[in-house]
Formats: C-alpha cells, structure tokens, sequence
C-alpha cells in the first residue's frame, strides 16, 4: 500500500507539471508562433527540472532569438512559480531558469535549414543560453553567443 500512495504521488505531480507545460505551450504558440514538439524533466522524488522543446518557422539574428529565449523562460517560470498546485512538490521555490530547459529549433518559414551562417538553435540549460550556427560537419553546431539568463534579460529590457 505505502508503494501504491507514492506512486501515486509522482503520477499527481507529474500530471501537475503537464498541465502547467501544456497550458505555457499553448501559450507560446499563439504569441510567439513557437510550435511545442517535446517535453521533458528531471522528476525523481520532487521536480527538479522541467523542459520544453520548440519548432520555429521564421529566421532570426541574434537580438531576435535573445527576445524569443527570454520570453518563452519568463512565461514558463511565471505559470511553474504561479501554480499553488504544483509548490509543494518544486525541489526549490521559486523555480529559476536554472530549473528549466527550453530548446528552440529555427528553421526557414518553408521548413528547410536555414544558411550555415544563421541562427539554428537556441538553447537555455541551467541558466545559460547558448546560440548555435550549423558547423561544418553535417549534424554539428557551432556556439556563436553563450551568456547567463540574467545577461540575456538585461539586453531585452
């Protein structure tokens, strides 16, 4: 029985942690055209990380993609550290953006890759974001731009 209640305890935060991912999604993809494609996290015990990956349809330079990053982490912190439903089970309150990981894939609005020298990908993990070229290889990238969460928010303010 003991086995049951916590199993059921990580189903119930999980389900929570969905919900919230979903409804920031949603979200995202009617202001900012960001197409969800995956999810995931680190949940054993509490929830330690929550992440969320994204399609993006239209070419951007830096300052765009700076823009873009900050506010899909924003959204997604501010629905996570909002939700009473899913407190008691964050391995730290308030959540920060060393807590969550979004990925955003940049594509042509055509779908195809964009031109080596453009903005392919954008990653925030642990609190860094990271801006990638394709490299010279095929399936390698090259970092153009890292900086911290805080770094990014300043430039967009």
């Amino acid at each position: 029985m003991g086995c049951s209640s916590l199993g059921n305890r990580f189903v119930d935060y999980e389900r929570i942690a969905d919900r919230i991912t979903a409804k920031t999604a949603k979200k995202l993809e009617k202001e900012k055209n960001l197409r969800l494609v995956g999810i995931g996290g680190r949940m054993m015990d509490d929830i330690q990380m929550m992440a969320m990956g994204f399609d993006y349809f239209h070419e951007v330079n830096l300052q765009e993609a700076r823009g873009l990053v900050v506010y899909a982490i924003k959204e997604y912190l501010a629905d996570i550290n909002k939700s009473e439903k899913v407190r008691p089970y964050l391995h730290n309150y308030p959540f920060t953006a060393k807590n969550i990981e979004i990925r955003i894939w940049v594509y042509n609005p055509d779908r195809s890759e964009p031109s080596p020298d453009k903005i392919c990908c954008i990653s925030a993990t642990n609190g860094m974001i990271s801006y990638y070229v394709q490299g010279p290889e095929e399936y390698s990238r090259l970092v153009i731009c890292e900086e911290s969460y805080e770094e990014a928010l300043k430039q967009t303010q």
